[in-house]
Protein backbone atom coordinates (compact mmCIF):
# COMPACT_ATOMS: atom_id res chain seq x y z
CA UNK A 1 0.00 0.00 0.00
CA UNK A 2 2.84 2.40 0.85
CA UNK A 3 4.49 1.84 -2.55
CA UNK A 4 1.24 2.72 -4.30
CA UNK A 5 1.02 5.98 -2.34
CA UNK A 6 4.63 6.84 -3.19
CA UNK A 7 4.00 6.04 -6.83
CA UNK A 8 0.86 8.19 -6.84
CA UNK A 9 2.74 11.11 -5.25
CA UNK A 10 5.52 10.82 -7.82
CA UNK A 11 2.98 10.67 -10.66
CA UNK A 12 1.16 13.77 -9.35
CA UNK A 13 4.47 15.61 -9.05
CA UNK A 14 5.37 14.75 -12.64
CA UNK A 15 1.92 15.79 -13.84
CA UNK A 16 2.28 19.13 -12.07
CA UNK A 17 5.68 19.76 -13.67
CA UNK A 18 4.46 18.82 -17.13
CA UNK A 19 1.34 20.92 -16.82
CA UNK A 20 3.36 24.03 -17.70
CA UNK A 21 4.13 22.64 -21.16
CA UNK A 22 0.56 22.48 -22.49
CA UNK A 23 -1.23 25.38 -24.17
CA UNK A 24 -3.24 27.29 -21.56
CA UNK A 25 -0.48 27.06 -18.95
CA UNK A 26 2.24 28.23 -21.34
CA UNK A 27 0.16 31.29 -22.15
CA UNK A 28 -0.30 32.05 -18.45
CA UNK A 29 3.42 31.51 -17.71
CA UNK A 30 4.44 33.66 -20.68
CA UNK A 31 2.24 36.53 -19.55
CA UNK A 32 3.68 36.36 -16.03
CA UNK A 33 7.22 36.59 -17.46
CA UNK A 34 6.19 39.57 -19.58
CA UNK A 35 4.67 41.26 -16.53
CA UNK A 36 7.85 40.64 -14.54
CA UNK A 37 10.01 42.11 -17.31
CA UNK A 38 7.91 45.22 -17.75
CA UNK A 39 6.60 45.93 -14.23
CA UNK A 40 9.08 44.11 -12.02
CA UNK A 41 8.36 42.25 -8.82
CA UNK A 42 9.54 43.39 -5.38
CA UNK A 43 9.56 39.75 -4.23
CA UNK A 44 11.58 38.37 -7.14
CA UNK A 45 14.22 35.78 -6.38
CA UNK A 46 17.90 36.74 -6.77
CA UNK A 47 18.33 34.49 -9.82
CA UNK A 48 15.40 36.23 -11.50
CA UNK A 49 16.97 39.60 -10.75
CA UNK A 50 20.31 38.42 -12.14
CA UNK A 51 18.63 37.22 -15.32
CA UNK A 52 16.90 40.57 -15.69
CA UNK A 53 20.24 42.38 -15.27
CA UNK A 54 21.81 40.21 -17.98
CA UNK A 55 18.85 40.94 -20.24
CA UNK A 56 19.21 44.67 -19.53
CA UNK A 57 22.95 44.52 -20.23
CA UNK A 58 22.21 43.04 -23.65
CA UNK A 59 20.04 46.01 -24.57
CA UNK A 60 22.57 48.43 -23.09
CA UNK A 61 25.40 46.98 -25.18
CA UNK A 62 23.22 47.14 -28.28
CA UNK A 63 22.43 50.79 -27.52
CA UNK A 64 26.11 51.61 -27.15
CA UNK A 65 27.02 49.78 -30.35
CA UNK A 66 24.27 51.38 -32.43
CA UNK A 67 24.85 54.82 -30.89
CA UNK A 68 28.54 54.69 -31.75
CA UNK A 69 28.02 53.92 -35.45
CA UNK A 70 27.51 57.59 -36.50
CA UNK A 71 30.71 58.63 -34.70
CA UNK A 72 32.65 55.92 -36.49
CA UNK A 73 31.36 56.96 -39.92
CA UNK A 74 31.45 60.77 -39.54
CA UNK A 75 27.66 61.19 -39.27
CA UNK A 76 26.38 59.94 -42.64
CA UNK A 77 22.78 60.37 -43.75
CA UNK A 78 20.39 58.60 -41.42
CA UNK A 79 22.38 59.16 -38.23
CA UNK A 80 19.24 60.43 -36.48
CA UNK A 81 17.63 57.02 -36.93
CA UNK A 82 20.67 55.40 -35.33
CA UNK A 83 20.45 57.74 -32.35
CA UNK A 84 16.70 57.22 -31.95
CA UNK A 85 17.12 53.45 -32.01
CA UNK A 86 20.00 53.70 -29.52
CA UNK A 87 17.89 55.95 -27.29
CA UNK A 88 15.00 53.47 -27.38
CA UNK A 89 17.33 50.58 -26.46
CA UNK A 90 18.93 52.66 -23.70
CA UNK A 91 15.54 53.51 -22.19
CA UNK A 92 14.50 49.86 -22.40
CA UNK A 93 17.67 48.73 -20.64
CA UNK A 94 17.18 51.36 -17.93
CA UNK A 95 13.63 50.12 -17.38
CA UNK A 96 14.88 46.54 -17.02
CA UNK A 97 17.60 47.62 -14.58
CA UNK A 98 15.02 49.50 -12.52
CA UNK A 99 12.82 46.41 -12.39
CA UNK A 100 15.78 44.25 -11.39
CA UNK A 101 16.60 46.56 -8.49
CA UNK A 102 12.99 47.03 -7.36
CA UNK A 103 12.71 46.10 -3.68
CA UNK A 104 9.84 45.59 -1.30
CA UNK A 105 8.77 48.73 0.54
CA UNK A 106 8.31 46.74 3.73
CA UNK A 107 11.25 44.28 4.00
CA UNK A 108 10.06 42.98 7.38
CA UNK A 109 6.89 41.56 5.86
CA UNK A 110 8.16 39.35 3.06
CA UNK A 111 5.55 37.05 1.57
CA UNK A 112 6.62 34.02 -0.43
CA UNK A 113 5.07 32.72 -3.66
CA UNK A 114 2.51 30.61 -1.79
CA UNK A 115 1.14 33.64 0.04
CA UNK A 116 2.59 32.72 3.43
CA UNK A 117 4.43 35.24 5.53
Amino acid sequence: MRKEQEFEEIREDIDAKQRATVWPDTLRNGSSVDAFLWRGDPRAKPIQRAGLVVFGLTFLLLAIAIGSIPFDRDFPDGWVVDFLLALFLLLLSMRLFRNALLRSKNPEREIDQDGRE
